[in-house]
């Protein structure tokens, strides 16, 4: 388990139990992609609705991408594609993301960011270019098909753009395309992981911003507790707000390609969002109070049972977010979200487009 429940023993200094938890959160969003029968529909798609097709697959026993290129179906293709690489990327990522958390836990930070730089960095990067421009990504992978057309270490790719264009795609001002091409790629900021991840990768480093110090060798050296705390700081600041951005990033791409009758992507925003407010009342930044206040007024409840109107509190908000539901102050029945107050949310969280 990623998160430490009161009484755990871990190495982890206390401190840094809070932000490992909503880090954990975060990583649940994205495994539940995975798991939960609401996203099926990014593991199948069906072709009942175009008969030529379905006899094709059937009469000729053709591949369905090569018969969708056959009949030049070629929207029907990049939409299977297309789910297919996200989420075979995502079964992968949640795998390194969870390791990495686990091992910062018991104090190995050079594994924990080893293990941060193929998700954050490549795997990342080909989810934003699917988000910035998802046929242009499909014509150079599956249609051009040539690695280096689409290796996201590739020297020529415009990182910068490409992380702009997709946040520009999510519509949100929630996300800085500049702290977020940091934090992943500027090898002289002292808050990204560029420099902390080459030095957990390599023994030795010459670039000018990470050298390896005189008669010193990167991360194989024991750590004083001072160095360790730092060395979690910057870990945990730097994870808790990429998560954060990934999740949205891959909600961006799958609630493109499934329907979504019950809000989920406005509700794990919302989960998102109140993470980021409790992070910061953690860190003594008071933020919430009107924040908290203002979507109250958006979400205000009529309980079904009881009749009782609910507004909610700080408590509140932070127990929707650990348990997923905010409950009646009357009678404890678990509330439901009217669509209505969701869609409210989606505006105010995503300008004001809302989430179109």
């Amino acid at each position: 388990m990623i998160i430490i429940e009161k009484g755990t023993k871990t190495r982890l200094p206390k401190p840094f139990h809070f932000v490992n938890n909503i880090c954990a959160y975060q990583y649940d969003q994205l495994t539940e992609i995975l798991s939960d029968t609401y996203y099926l529909e990014m593991a199948n798609t069906t072709f009942e609705d175009n008969p030529t097709l379905v006899k094709m697959l059937n009469d000729e026993g053709l591949h369905p991408l090569d018969a969708l290129k056959k009949l030049g179906l070629n929207g029907e293709l990049e939409i299977v594609v297309t789910k297919h690489v996200v989420m075979s990327i995502i079964a992968d990522l949640v795998n390194f993301i969870y390791e990495s958390i686990i091992i910062a836990q018991k104090g190995k930070l050079s594994v924990a960011y080893a293990l941060l730089r193929k998700p954050l960095t490549d795997q990342l990067l080909i989810l934003e270019q699917i988000v910035a421009d998802r046929e242009d990504f499909i014509n150079r992978y599956f249609h051009d098909g040539d690695p280096q057309k689409y290796d996201p270490s590739a020297a020529n790719l415009d990182r910068k753009k490409i992380i702009e264009q997709a946040v520009i795609k999510l519509n949100s001002q929630l996300y800085s395309p500049e702290l977020i091409y940091e934090l992943r790629y500027d090898k002289s900021s002292e808050v990204g992981i560029n420099p902390f991840t080459n030095h957990a990768l390599h023994i030795v480093t010459n670039h000018k911003h990470y050298k390896t110090e005189n008669q010193g060798l990167n991360f194989t050296f024991p750590l004083d507790d001072e160095d360790m705390f730092e060395f979690y700081n910057h870990y945990y600041s730097a994870v808790s707000v990429l998560l954060n951005y990934l999740a949205a990033i891959v909600d961006h791409i799958v609630f493109e390609l499934i329907e979504d009758k019950e809000r989920r992507r406005i509700e794990k925003l919302l989960k998102r969002f109140i993470g980021f407010i409790m992070l910061y009342d953690h860190n003594e930044r008071s933020l919430s109070k009107l924040t908290y206040s203002e979507l109250s007024k958006l979400l205000a409840n009529e309980c079904e049972i009881c009749k009782t109107k609910n507004k909610f509190t700080k408590r509140d908000f932070e127990d929707y977010f650990h348990n997923h539901y905010f409950t009646c102050k009357r009678c404890f029945n678990p509330l439901h979200l009217p669509v209505e107050a969701l869609d409210n949310i989606g505006k105010i969280l995503y300008g004001s487009e809302g989430m179109n």
